[in-house]
């Protein structure tokens, strides 16, 4: 055989391979929810795996709150009115967290009578937006008793005085960014439809770890810059 024609065989045959492989990939769109101790997050990914293969890629972006466990809700009964709120949390803080995530699937499911399980691991590049705490702080003026909105600071606002927070959007044009780095591992769960729709459940744990402290409490050194959890996540897939 010419070696021309030699190049011109392999070529065909090796496109070919390579569009039967992607004949043979599976992709889903998902979204998800997951809660954790102190905080929650909702977001949505893409992933593809190709039959036969036990790794599937995952890409996506999850928005989440933070919290602090040592944040403690109250409420001051003597004031009329009066609101819970969070005796030195000066700050509201959330995350955009992009992550890539490698499933590696002990028994991946070949159709929908069967249940696929498997580890993961992930890696995360959490950025933490946080804005202050306004409040309503209680005025106390005779003859007429009323709240004023404020930006809450324990040193010159006593708990006694506070009628609970104000909107949650106030003072969010005045918050900075702080970022991160994550990583989660855990276990898998998977049912549904093999092909059009895919249930999943995954409980794992998930460090992350800021440049700085995100300053949640007013007492600094209640602060911390590292941010373990366990965590609980639901997700429904649409495969295409």
């Amino acid at each position: 055989m010419p070696i021309r024609q030699f190049y011109l065989l392999c070529f065909v045959l090796g496109g070919w391979v390579c569009s039967n492989l992607e004949a043979q990939s599976i992709r889903f769109w998902n979204i998800d929810a997951q809660i954790r101790n102190f905080g929650f997050d909702a977001g949505g990914s893409y992933s593809k795996h190709y039959m036969n293969d036990p790794i599937t890629n995952q890409y996506g972006i999850r928005i989440g709150s933070i919290n602090d466990p040592k944040e403690i809700f109250v409420i001051n009964n003597g004031l009329p009115g009066a609101q819970p709120f969070k005796v030195d949390k000066v700050n509201y803080a959330w995350t955009i967290r992009p992550y890539i995530t490698k499933s590696y699937w002990l028994n991946r499911r070949t159709s929908r009578n069967e249940v696929g399980y498997g580890l993961f691991g992930s890696l995360q590049l959490p950025l933490a937006y946080y804005w202050p705490v306004h409040i309503w702080i209680s005025q106390g003026n005779v003859p007429f008793d009323g709240f004023e909105d404020v930006q809450y600071n324990p040193d010159v606002h006593p708990a006694n005085q506070v009628g609970g927070t104000s909107s949650f959007m106030k003072g969010i044009k005045n918050g900075k960014v702080i970022p991160g780095l994550g990583l989660s591992t855990g276990f898998i769960l998977e049912w549904g439809s093999y092909r059009s729709l895919s249930n999943a459940l995954s409980i794992g744990f998930t460090n992350d770890l800021f440049v700085q402290k995100i300053p949640l409490l007013h007492q600094q050194q209640h602060n911390s810059f590292v941010f373990p959890y366990v965590f609980v996540n639901f997700a429904i897939g649409f495969g295409q």
